[in-house]
């Protein structure tokens, strides 16, 4: 009797596909795979209909396996396809039966999820990525291999969880192909331990993963633990790494203050024209700096004879500055 009702749910999900309430029920063997060929039978037909309605998707045929028909499914039916009738009965049906498998198996996700709840993800992200590895395992599912799809799923929706605490486990965002790399020098360098050597040298785990040092060293730095500024040194202190840092900002405004100071005291043993085309040529009041030919322009001289003027201004400043110790060369940086 239980598995008579089983069996109605499941026929009347398939003839009612506008509905978007699933149940969450576990399906029996010979129900999941009713509508797991279903599911197929309905992907191949929907393909097939793409095709036959829109000749231009002829070239991007896809082979008859689950997951390319599911990328040009997801692909190619825009809202524009879906204004055809038949498209849009059977991507509504082709949905309904996907999200059903969903909800057969969300418990599974949400098991696989609490593993990694000690990671630093909240649980309900950890579901949310759990969800996304099971809908691309029943996009990925050959229903000829004769295994369960739960069996199967797991391994995906595992992989994305690993895949999304990785990510988040770092400072800096890394690809699947990184953390891949990074699992193989963490089992070279146990692999070394483990077996009696010493720990491997950078050297050595490029020359054993066959990277190169410059990207080995690039790969560890990216993955290093962060430190926070407010971490104590000491713990028999509260000395701060803050309070052991250089303040740049306030050094190099100190530096600036100080030129300036400088810069002043010097230009006024120059001319007023000295003065002046300094002032034009650096910008030392803030008001931009100007060509040769702009100043010359302005002052009704000639470039040449602003040149000269810039040349003997700027030897006094030099001799001014050897003469009180100063070095010249940091009045006009």
């Amino acid at each position: 009797m239980k598995t008579a009702r089983r069996k109605q749910r499941v026929t009347s999900s398939v003839e009612e596909p506008s509905l978007t309430t699933f149940s969450s029920d576990l399906l029996t063997p010979e129900e999941e795979r009713e509508l797991l060929t279903s599911f197929w039978d309905c992907k191949t037909e929907l393909a097939r209909v793409l095709i036959r309605h829109f000749p231009d998707l002829r070239d991007s045929r896809p082979p008859l396996e689950p997951w390319p028909m599911a990328q040009f499914i997801r692909e190619h039916v825009t809202p524009e396809r879906r204004e055809e009738s038949a498209v849009r009965r059977l991507h509504d049906r082709y949905v309904h039966y996907k999200h059903r498998l969903a909800s057969a198996n969300i418990r599974l996700a949400a098991h696989v999820a609490k593993r990694f709840r000690h990671h630093s993800l909240a649980y309900t992200d950890l579901l949310q990525e759990a969800v996304c590895g099971l809908m691309q395992a029943i996009d990925r599912f050959d229903v000829s291999h004769g295994t369960r799809l739960a069996t199967y799923a797991t391994w995906w929706i595992r992989q994305t969880l690993q895949i999304a605490v990785a990510r988040q486990s770092h400072l800096v965002s890394l690809s699947p192909h990184h953390l891949q790399e990074l699992g193989l020098l963490q089992q070279e360098s146990e692999a070394l331990a483990h077996g009696g050597q010493h720990l491997p040298s950078p050297q050595e785990l490029a020359a054993r993963t066959g990277s190169s040092l410059e990207h080995l060293n690039h790969l560890q730095t990216a993955t290093r633990t962060p430190v926070s500024l407010n971490a104590v040194l000491d713990d028999d202190s509260d000395f701060k790494l803050t309070e052991a840092m250089p303040d740049t900002q306030t050094l190099t405004l100190h530096e600036n203050n100080e030129r300036q100071e400088a810069l002043k005291f010097l230009m006024e043993n120059l001319r007023p024209r000295e003065r002046k085309v300094l002032d034009l040529r650096f910008g030392l009041t803030g008001s931009g700096t100007h060509s040769l030919r702009q100043i010359g322009h302005l002052l009704r001289i000639s470039k040449e004879r602003v040149r000269q003027i810039q040349n003997r201004a700027l030897e006094k400043l030099r001799a001014s500055a050897e003469r009180v110790g100063w070095e010249p060369s940091l009045l006009l940086e």
